[in-house]
């Protein structure tokens, strides 16, 4: 809490008039009548430091003097005087503080303005017991005037009723296992689309604190950062023992608190209401409450409860990326709608102007993962970056130009780590199966000859419905051939079943995630005329996809799809 303010006497005012009878005068006071400031109280964790600098306003010029005790400074000066076991003065030459000879945990601190005052830092043991308790007085004492009077004064900062002369306050330690007897229950109901639904959170308040609620979606399901998530807290209201504010310009999409309280000892109960608007998806939700009893760090108590809203299920989108001939990366994330596919491109501002091959190791998602990328140089390096990484690319190694084409196969062994497919000049295809380390990827395993046959291979996605990843392949005449996966490193494809011809009318192949929200993957394919064609997966292993929408042209400005 706050404690009082201490205020610079009127220039010509002395000591003596500020401390009363029985205090030797001191020089006079030769600063303007503008420096206040307040302290506060202080609740820390074992294992914290603490600077307890007072918040001030207006200007000063000389030392505050702190003083320390074991007990309320009630006096008479010097009762108690000391930091109780498990605190100790940590003098250190940036805070500027030093003691004053002749007390015992009194130091005077220099201050020359209200935003640069200086003050002592105390540490706090790790084995701290609970409830240890350091009372602090202040005085300031302007150039010029006697120390030993602003000592005496802090000494005895709560011997009489505050005024403009003195302030205390007092620092506590509060243990993990004290914290604890703080406790958080809830009643988190599942929340259907289009209806407002009551969550409550009960506490139990040990100790006085502010406490906070945000939401965040559960692990193992698609992040929510590009979807039109409308879940929002509409209304809250509390028992006595609590002031709530909810901050409605944040939805629950937002990682932010909504919902923000000061909360008093004792029980109450924080009633607020979740609305999910018509159409909402199947979201799983974890609802976060952090409840601070401290001043500062992060020993905060915590509590998580799940629930979810009923709704539609929640859509996969897919992206694309694509290069320009400057080597311009572009990226068009998914719209879910197969009549109109992507959003505008933003640029990614990446360059990959300087590889000759660019594999999608695994799907690009717009959600769960960025995919996994195989990049080839012209020296013939592979360098590799996993999808959701904000890490640069992880050199595998040179030798790589023995190989005229690179292609992501997905998972093609059944171990969940994505592989690459590579065909040498001798047309023999290999599989490099994925390690998940830095390794990257294993030593190379034959999958065949024969491969210089096609002149595109495309993969990294399930298109039989099977969850398994599969295969396209086009020959030299136009025909596209369709090679199930069979999650067999040793045999990791069926044999081949013919999809029909006419593609050679397309510069690239490549097979996306969902495009149009209907669960199975699509492909894509510019024409030579820039046109970009939408082929929908239908998980039909005889029929693998639709007859072929038009996405639109001028896709002839990029010279590799991703």
């Amino acid at each position: 809490m706050h404690r009082p303010f201490i205020r610079l006497a009127a220039a010509g005012a002395t000591i003596a008039g500020l401390l009363g009878t029985g205090i030797a005068a001191a020089a006079p006071v030769a600063a303007e009548d503008s420096y206040s400031f307040t302290l506060e109280d202080y609740t820390l964790a074992p294992g914290d430091p603490i600077i307890p600098h007072p918040t001030a306003t207006g200007a000063a010029d000389g030392y505050l003097v702190y003083a320390f005790g074991t007990g309320p400074l009630t006096g008479p000066a010097g009762q108690g005087a000391g930091l109780p076991a498990g605190v100790t003065y940590a003098e250190e030459q940036f805070f500027h503080c030093k003691p004053i000879t002749g007390y015992t945990a009194v130091y005077k601190c220099p201050v020359s303005s209200a935003s640069n005052a200086s003050a002592p830092r105390l540490l706090v043991s790790d084995d701290a017991a609970d409830m240890t308790t350091a009372h602090y007085g202040v005085a300031y004492a302007p150039t010029g005037t006697d120390l030993a009077a602003a000592a005496e004064q802090a000494q005895t900062a709560a011997a009489r009723p505050a005024d403009a002369t003195h302030g205390t306050g007092q620092i506590v330690v509060k243990t993990a296992e004290h914290a604890a007897r703080n406790t958080l229950a809830f009643t988190t109901p599942d929340v259907p689309a289009g209806t407002a639904t009551k969550h409550k959170l009960h506490i139990h308040a040990v100790d006085s604190g502010k406490l906070v609620i945000w939401f965040t979606p559960q692990t193992g399901q698609p992040s929510w950062d590009d979807h039109a998530v409308d879940i929002r807290v509409t209304a809250v209201t509390s028992g006595s023992g609590a002031q709530c504010a909810l901050h409605p310009e944040y939805t629950v999409i937002d990682p932010a608190y909504i919902v923000t309280c000061d909360v008093a000892t004792g029980d109450t109960d924080i009633e607020y209401t979740l609305y999910a608007a018509p159409g909402t998806e199947s979201w799983k939700l974890t609802t976060q409450v952090r409840y601070q009893i401290y001043s500062g760090g992060s020993h905060w108590v915590t509590a998580q409860r799940g629930f979810a809203i009923q709704g539609t299920p929640v859509r996969e989108r897919a992206r694309l990326q694509a290069r320009d001939k400057t080597g311009a990366v572009y990226d068009y994330q998914g719209t879910g709608n197969g009549d109109t596919p992507f959003k505008p491109r933003t640029a990614t501002g990446l360059n990959d102007g300087a590889y000759t091959q660019i594999a999608r190791v695994s799907p690009l998602m717009l959600d769960k993962t960025a995919g996994d990328l195989a990049f080839r140089d012209d020296a013939g390096a592979l360098w590799y970056h996993r999808g959701g990484s904000t890490s640069s690319h992880l050199r595998v190694g040179g030798g790589w130009n023995v190989y005229n084409n690179l292609t992501g196969g997905g998972d093609l062994t059944g171990d969940t780590r994505p592989d690459l497919l590579a065909r040498d000049k001798d047309g023999v295809l290999w599989l490099y199966k994925g390690t998940g380390t830095n390794t990257v990827l294993a030593t190379r395993t034959r999958v065949g000859g024969g491969w210089n046959t096609y002149t595109a291979l495309a993969g990294s996605n399930d298109l039989t419905g099977d969850h398994r990843p599969d295969l396209l392949a086009r020959d030299t005449s136009g025909v596209l051939w369709l090679y199930r996966g069979t999650s067999n490193a040793t045999t990791p494809f069926a044999p081949r079943v013919r999809v029909g011809g006419g593609w050679n009318a397309y510069n690239q192949l490549v097979v996306t995630g969902d495009l149009n929200s209907d669960g199975r993957p699509d492909l894509v394919a510019p024409d030579s005329a820039g046109v970009l064609w939408l082929y929908r997966g239908t998980g039909n292993a005889t029929a693998p996809f639709e007859s072929r929408t038009r996405v639109g042209g001028g896709w002839n400005t990029y010279n590799h799809l991703i």
